[in-house]
């Protein structure tokens, strides 16, 4: 759709300035072309929305972890508020194969669209939180390679 809309542009601009230039209304066919044009960008624009709104819906788990570190790192806790707090996070071992799969899933599908998003002038707003849920994985990623390789240290010494 984009590769279309791109065609069409040069197309558009063309019309609407001679329009200007002309101070005048589009003729029938003119119009068309100009409607046809708003109209795949309607489209274009609402299958981006969707698609930036169901890679924000499966990568929302991760806004859990996020929430954690950052509580984790206010005043110090007692110790039974530490075990309370602890016994309730969400850390990368309780996870299900199927959460985890579904997560590595849509971190690709949204490395994938990530630039055709941009690309199709998606809000900022949306995009950085993409941008930041992707993180996000990554650093979930990173900690449970991390305590991957702590646990098989210990168990080898």
């Amino acid at each position: 759709m984009n590769r279309r809309l791109l065609e069409l542009n040069p197309q558009y601009h063309a019309l609407s300035t001679r329009l200007f230039l002309e101070d005048r209304d589009a003729l029938p066919q003119e119009q068309r072309a100009l409607d046809q044009r708003n109209e795949l960008l309607a489209q274009r624009n609402r299958l981006r929305d969707l698609q930036l709104h169901a890679l924000l819906a499966a990568l929302s788990p991760l806004q859990r972890v996020r929430a954690q570190g950052a509580a984790r790192g206010t005043a110090p806790l007692t110790d039974s508020q530490a075990r309370i707090r602890h016994d309730d996070a969400y850390t990368p071992g309780q996870e299900t194969s199927t959460q985890s799969t579904c997560l590595a899933q849509a971190y690709r599908d949204a490395l994938e669209q990530l630039d055709i998003l941009q690309d199709s002038a998606a809000p900022c707003a949306l995009i950085q939180q993409l941008h930041c849920l992707m993180h996000d994985y990554r650093t979930l990623t990173l900690q449970r390679r991390l305590g991957e390789a702590i646990t098989q240290r210990e168990r080898s010494d």
